[in-house]
């Protein structure tokens, strides 16, 4: 009930007759830069690059590509998923796959290979993409900043190839797609960004509980999260908490930020285009008006030769 009840808040039912396709498209289909209502093909590539970008990475991480430190203790890939780290990249990937399928049927709608009824038939898949595109975007920077501020140990953690994609290139794929895609981002929102650091401070306590440990076979899965100290925990938990609410409200700014730079450019310059069309119009309409007038007037001379 819980569930329902946030998720009812965060997207009002509303009668799929009444939504234009025009909204439909700015929102999830379209790159907020374009001024027109079709799907471009370089936005389309884009997506597609973003998603198989997104996999390329998923994928060596999962596997170790590109990781230089050799030394595996017991049960290392098993743990993979323990990493909050992990989590947002998982996160990541999978909004990249949704988006690009979304932006391909948008495409298909806008050749007529679909009717434009079945928009309201997979407008879950639309609000399953929105709730992850916030989850990805907010966690990736989370991990970016905590990741190099209080985890990273130059001994510990070598600066290699994975290192980076999973903890700088998630972040900069992130922004760039901030900056480009057409959906906002909703402070309501917050209920998932936050809850899903809930969800995972709960879920180290108990994996601690069970005896679960790190890939280095230590008790924390990371060093400032250690529940043998279960009041620190608790309190550490309650700021990375109150963090994810600051950072969900950065990236709200900067999507307004967008908005704003999108309004000022794209639209007062078409605008002004339109104005500056108008007045040749009208311009060009009185010149012919005085033109007839002259014309047609009773002082105007016809001299007719036979």
């Amino acid at each position: 009930m819980m569930v329902t009840k946030i998720w009812n808040s965060c997207f009002p039912d509303t009668d799929p007759a009444q939504e234009t396709d025009q909204v439909h498209r700015h929102n999830f289909y379209l790159c907020q830069w374009q001024t027109s209502k079709q799907v471009k093909i370089i936005y389309l590539l884009y997506r597609w690059l973003a998603a198989i970008l997104f996999l390329a990475v998923l994928s060596c991480s999962l596997l170790d590509i590109g990781r230089s430190d050799t030394e595996h203790y017991e049960n290392h890939y098993a743990k993979w998923w323990i990493y909050l780290t992990h989590w947002a990249l998982l996160a990541c990937t999978l909004q990249a796959w949704l988006a690009a399928w979304i932006v391909t049927q948008g495409m298909m709608v806008d050749r007529d290979d679909f009717e434009i009824q079945r928009l309201a038939k997979t407008r879950i898949t639309h609000r399953m993409y929105w709730v992850l595109y916030t989850i990805a975007t907010v966690y990736s920077f989370i991990v970016t900043i905590c990741y190099w501020t209080i985890v990273h140990d130059p001994e510990i953690n070598k600066l290699d190839a994975v290192n980076l994609m999973v903890h700088v290139l998630n972040s900069v794929l992130m922004l760039i797609d901030l900056a480009i895609v057409g959906q906002p981002i909703r402070l309501s929102h917050a209920y998932w960004t936050t809850g899903i650091g809930v969800i995972y401070a709960i879920f180290t306590g108990i994996y601690f509980l069970a005896g679960g440990t790190n890939r280095r076979n230590l008790e924390s899965i990371y060093p400032l999260l250690d529940w043998r100290r279960p009041g620190k925990a608790i309190v550490i938990s309650a700021c990375g908490v109150l963090f994810v609410f600051i950072v969900h409200l950065a990236v709200f700014c900067l999507y307004r930020l967008r908005v704003c730079l999108y309004t000022k450019v794209c639209i007062w310059s078409r605008n002004r285009r339109m104005k500056k069309m108008s007045s040749l119009g009208r311009t060009l309409s009185s010149l012919e008006d005085a033109q007839k007038e002259n014309f047609l007037g009773p002082s105007t001379i016809i001299d007719v030769k036979m």
